[in-house]
């Protein structure tokens, strides 16, 4: 079947113009740049300023641009101006090209030719071209040898044809024309005139700017390699453009093609194939030509759709032009404004990457309805134009303090790690997109498209200014742990990734074969790695082991996750895999991660609660690291191989038999986990703890815990609780009790309530008694000597054991409090008991509140304010009940009890 004209009607190459746009801008901007530096009497000023700026200001980037906003607006007017005359340039010669062609074409003469005009216009008529929409023809004379098609903005465009390809108005004339008709359906007539302008533009801008910069400091290694690199950026643009016009022609070949004139396109490009190859052309000249070869106009129409649509070169050109957008924006925004530099810790060149990058994907939507796709080739071509983008981009901009990724100048290993970083992450988000991009194109609806085009757009924000971030750190190991770990969970940028879910969850068809298993595999690793995860326990009470212990939870549920998506994807046909993968791995993480969080908070696991929002995050955002980096090798591997893999390596290219399809993915999936399990929990965290300087000092203050891990004898105990003396008030008296462990009440009181008992007698401290040595009392009152209100009464109680039993008596008393929340004392006593936060000393340290209120016969009520706090430190656990009648609870009083008992057992 043929299909219509308006059906076969040419697209404009919007992703190339968009792509030398962008490129013309970076040009203007670098040029800019150079310029300035090389002009003395705007040089001088700006390096006094920010030089004083800077050590008046050292780490303030707000106070650094208010001292320096003026000579940082000069700086910026320059660069954005120099951007601008290029650009304005560049646009004026749509109207000056067409308005000179048309000028010559009038000095030529125009002749009537009744029969090519007759059969124009049934050309036009055919091919949908009717009204105001259709162009006018030009037969010229002799002086002209080709044909062309040129118009004025907002004007109707003019088709000009020799005279003696008009005089013989057969099927050469029908296949000329149709192909000049493709020009105008494209609607880029007059924006391809803009074209033929940079290489007319860049030089003399590439001479404007270097000029001053070369005479003002002379010839250095560093500044001959910046004015090369602007020459080369022109280069670059001039290239883009011959690109453009020669892809302009295969179109305009093809779709004079599909309305019947291939046979004669053929032949015409055939007669000139001799005289072509009797002329030997260069690689460079072939680059820069404006029309293709015949040769490659032939080889062009035999394709049935175009060979480049996300091709390796595309995605080269794609890439190299969105690092120099990145550095282009990163220029402009801080000499515009240094407060939206630093916005998002640096989002905003990271977006118009992206947009760049965005150019891309129509490309590969096409790509997606070829009968062989090759996904590889992308995802190379970025990693190529990247790669190329940020080595080269630093040297053409001047950048050294400003650069993308944000690395120290001065070291190389570093830098080249944070390109490599970059390009990697670059191909995996093209590899998203390719992926996404053949799902939107099997449903074959343009609201999937434009849902596929959003997720991918998201995903890379998010994925490129992760790059940055992470490179600004790696000069400190520490620094770099320390925010893989916690800082990115802080941020709401990874938090865009998630739109990859829906949309996968929506392009997946509901039924799939084998589509159970992916989520059998699921619960396998979710069920090993949540297991792995609740086993995990720290070695010690002190801060390292803590924060040891919680990462290697969050590496199991990370790694189950990972598990989960490369075994999915390579045991599940091609294109469905790999979302599916996505899709069970998010799953396994979540619920491995909510099973040890939910297994913390059952038992009282120790946490950091005011942290628990961000850290349950940490396991997932990790999976999103995982889920990128693979990308970019899964992806175009299962495109490649297009069945499942796994099956077909445990048979050995045999028949497959039922019960090794149905069992070798769980099976690998098991192994694979416990694997991982098993090093994590044996060997570590990889990389060691992540911890930053704020809990590092911490876990230096909590090495001095280690004196108090010995046996108290009973009069060390004694003088512990003794120790509270010295800052009770004078006016406070010592007062007898009861024997340590027999409750905050005495023995004959009724609790009314029974599941109450173990927390008014304190019987949690039984899961320490095995280990019990000694204790020590001490009970203080203010009641006056007539028992009138108000008054407050303090009981600080130390046990000392053998072993560090706090955790335990801990997780006992939480449970106690935890079944309790109200009851009533010898039916005189009514006591509401609740949480509260714990004090921050000792190892460990937890604490509830309560009140209790008391009734009179006369009518009048009395309430008390009640605190019971326990700490742990060493061997010891310390006990501190007060309550406060009539009257407000002292809590410094109780801070200082706790603080000189403490003191007190950290004595040698």
């Amino acid at each position: 079947m043929t299909l219509t004209p308006d059906q076969q009607r040419p697209r404009p190459l919007w992703w190339l113009y968009g792509l030398i746009a962008v490129a013309l801008t970076s040009l203007g901007v670098a040029a800019g740049n150079l310029f300035f530096r090389g002009t003395l009497s705007l040089l001088i000023p700006y390096d006094l300023t920010t030089t004083r700026c800077e050590a008046l200001h050292q780490g303030s980037l707000d106070a650094f641009g208010d001292c320096a906003a003026e000579q940082l607006r000069v700086h910026g007017f320059v660069v954005g101006s120099a951007a601008l005359v290029l650009l304005a340039g560049t646009l004026a010669l749509a109207v000056v090209v067409p308005w000179w062609d048309l000028r010559r074409l009038g000095r030529l003469g125009r002749l009537d030719v009744p029969p090519a005009q007759q059969r124009f216009a049934e050309l036009c008529q055919r091919q949908g071209l009717s009204g105001g929409r259709t162009p006018r023809l030009w037969v010229a004379g002799p002086a002209v040898r080709h044909a062309f098609t040129t118009a004025l903005p907002g004007r109707r465009p003019t088709v000009v044809v020799p005279a003696r390809l008009a005089l013989d108005a057969g099927d050469r004339f029908d296949a000329v024309v149709s192909h000049e008709i493709a020009h105008v359906l494209a609607r880029d007539v007059s924006l391809v005139s803009t074209i033929r302008g940079p290489a007319w533009l860049a030089p003399p801008a590439v001479a404007l700017a270097g000029v001053p910069f070369l005479n003002l400091f002379g010839v250095t290694p560093r500044r001959v390699a910046a004015q090369l690199g602007v020459a080369l950026l022109a280069v670059v643009v001039t290239l883009l453009a011959a690109a453009l016009l020669r892809l302009r022609e295969y179109e305009a070949d093809r779709y004079a093609a599909s309305v019947g004139a291939e046979a004669a396109l053929t032949a015409s490009f055939a007669r000139t194939v001799p005289a072509a190859r009797q002329r030997k052309i260069g690689r460079a000249r072939r680059l820069l030509a404006r029309h293709p070869e015949p040769t490659d106009r032939i080889r062009t129409l035999r394709q049935p759709a175009s060979g480049y649509e996300g091709g390796f070169a595309q995605a080269l050109a794609v890439g190299f032009v969105a690092v120099a957008a990145m550095y282009a924006t990163l220029v402009l925004v801080y000499f515009g404004d240094p407060q939206w530099y630093g916005w998002g810790n640096g989002v905003v060149p990271v977006a118009a990457g992206v947009a760049v990058l965005g150019l891309l994907f129509p490309s590969l939507l096409r790509r997606a309805r070829l009968p062989q796709q090759g996904w590889w080739r992308p995802v190379l071509g970025t990693c190529a134009g990247v790669a190329a983008g940020a080595a080269f981009m630093p040297v053409v901009f001047q950048a050294r303090p400003l650069r993308y990724p944000p690395t120290q100048p001065g070291d190389p290993g570093r830098t080249a790690l944070s390109v490599l970083l970059l390009t990697l992450v670059a191909a995996g988000v093209v590899a998203l997109a390719a992926h996404l991009a053949e799902l939107a194109a099997r449903r074959g609806r343009p609201v999937h498209a434009g849902l596929a085009g959003c997720a991918a757009g998201l995903t890379a924000v998010a994925a490129l200014w992760t790059v940055g971030l992470v490179a600004a750190v790696l000069h400190d190991l520490d620094d770099l742990r320390y925010l893989l770990t916690y800082g990115l969970a802080n941020q709401p940028w990874p938090a865009l990734a998630l739109g990859l879910l829906p949309v996968y969850a929506l392009l997946s068809p509901r039924r799939l074969p084998g589509g159970r298993r992916s989520w059998l595999v699921a619960l396998v690793a979710a069920a090993l790695g949540g297991t792995a995860a609740i086993l995990v326990t720290a070695e010690g009470a002190g801060l390292t082991d803590q924060l040891r212990a919680q990462q290697q939870r969050w590496w199991l549920c990370a790694a189950a996750g990972a598990v989960v998506l490369v075994v999915v994807t390579l045991s599940t046909a091609w294109p469905y895999g790999w979302a599916r993968g996505v899709l069970a791995a998010t799953a396994t993480t979540g619920t491995a991660t909510a099973a040890h969080y939910g297994y913390g908070r059952l038992t009282d696991r120790p946490t950091e609660p005011d942290m628990f929002a961000m850290d349950v995050a940490v396991a997932p955002l990790w999976l999103g690291h995982a889920v990128l980096l693979l990308a970019a090798l899964l992806i175009p591997l299962s495109a490649a191989r297009r069945r499942p893999m796994i099956a077909e390596s445990a048979t050995r290219g045999r028949a497959t038999p039922a019960w090794v399809s149905a069992t070798a993915a769980p099976t690998a999936t098991a192994v694979l986990v416990a694997a991982v399990a098993i090093v994590v929990v044996n060997v570590g965290v990889p990389g060691g703890v992540a911890i930053n300087a704020g809990q590092r000092r911490l876990a230096d203050f909590d090495r001095r815990y280690e004196v108090a891990q010995r046996v108290l004898t009973a009069e060390q105990a004694d003088r512990a609780a003794q120790a509270s003396v010295q800052v009770i008030p004078f006016s406070w008296r010592v007062v007898e009790s009861a024997p340590a462990g027999q409750g905050i009440a005495s023995g004959p009181v009724t609790v009314s309530v029974p599941e109450c008992e173990p927390l008014v007698r304190e019987r949690f401290l039984t899961v320490g008694e095995p280990s019990l040595r000694a204790t020590g009392k001490r009970t203080y009152t203010s009641e006056p000597a007539d028992g009138d209100f108000p008054y407050s009464d303090l009981t600080v109680t130390v046990y000392a054991y053998d072993a560090p039993v706090g955790e335990a008596v801990l997780t006992a008393a939480r449970d106690a409090r935890r079944a309790c929340p109200s009851f009533i004392l010898d039916d005189l006593l009514d006591v509401e008991v609740r949480a509260a936060s714990a004090p921050i000393i000792g190892e460990l340290s937890w604490r509830y509140d309560s009140t209790m209120t008391a009734g009179f016969a006369d009518g009048t009520t009395v309430t008390a304010d009640n605190a019971y706090v326990m700490m742990a430190v060493g061997y010891a656990v310390v006990t501190v009940f007060m309550s406060a009648w009539q009257e407000p609870l002292d809590e410094h009083l109780l801070r200082l009890v706790l603080t000189a008992v403490e003191h007190q057992l950290l004595e040698p």
